[in-house]
């Protein structure tokens, strides 16, 4: 799971709004606050960057897409379709949508060619996993 702005948001509000326990202590309330503030700076993060990741990410499983040829007729033609198709509304919400019926095809692609033993198919999904991470990472300090 990608968590969106909102799902971090949402996530801060109810750490904040749900009181502690007496026996907890401050030093549990103290862990609460700065968890909470690192969960908002991520978010921030997240808000500057949402939609130009959603885009990298889903213009490199496209292009895997065009790039690996699944072994069944009706997957391969549904990996053509969804690699020509284009991201038309830049809206967070329709990217992030869009990148999970990817990431959902991605992931059946990946299925077919393990249960087929195409090695080099698999080393090119394999990679496309550690790009997609990279385009995901986000620095805890902030900075790049």
């Amino acid at each position: 799971m990608t968590p969106t702005v909102r799902d971090v948001l949402q996530g801060c509000v109810v750490a904040l709004g749900r009181p502690a326990a007496p026996e907890a202590g401050p030093e549990y309330a103290a862990g609460r606050i700065g968890m909470v503030g690192t969960l908002t700076m991520l978010a921030a993060q997240l808000a500057d960057r949402a939609a130009a990741d959603a885009l990298a990410e889903n213009a490199v499983i496209r292009t895997l897409f065009r790039e690996v040829r699944a072994h069944d007729g009706a997957l391969g033609g549904r990996l053509l379709a969804a690699a020509d198709e284009a991201d038309s509304d830049r809206t967070v919400p329709a990217l992030d949508a869009a990148n999970a019926r990817l990431r959902r095809l991605l992931t059946e692609l990946h299925e077919a060619v393990e249960a087929a033993n195409d090695a080099a198919a698999d080393a090119k999904i394999l990679a496309l996993y550690l790009r997609m991470a990279a385009i995901r990472r986000m620095p805890l300090g902030g900075g790049a």
